[in-house]
């Protein structure tokens, strides 16, 4: 095995990354609401996980209780916040429309 084939993925990889940063800097600045979206669903994201913790917290002392809702709070969130990341790498939302407004609500002005 030669040092230059295990280090092009290595390359490739940290481009990759690189372009994330960039993407996501020139999203967040261009497109502030994707950008507050994405916040909040990492917030919901962190609430389900701590929220799921106590309740193992409380399993581990004994309490006969199961943590399957917060468990599945916690995927809901995750997914919510994987589909935020996803709109403002994107640049666009996924909802199709906001239905307080029956407008899109990825209208540029």
């Amino acid at each position: 095995m030669s040092t230059a084939i295990t280090s092009e993925p290595d390359l490739d990889a940290e481009a990759q990354r690189v372009a994330a940063v960039h993407r996501l800097a020139t999203s967040k600045a261009f497109h502030p609401e994707l950008r507050r979206a994405e916040a909040q669903a990492r917030v919901q994201l962190a609430a389900a996980v701590m929220a799921m913790d106590e309740v193992e917290d409380r399993i581990a002392g004994g309490e006969k209780i199961h943590s399957l809702h917060e468990q599945a709070a916690v995927e809901r969130a995750k997914d919510a916040y994987a589909q935020a990341l996803a709109d403002l790498v994107r640049g666009e939302s996924s909802v199709e429309a906001d239905p307080s407004t029956s407008q899109p609500m990825n209208q540029e002005h």
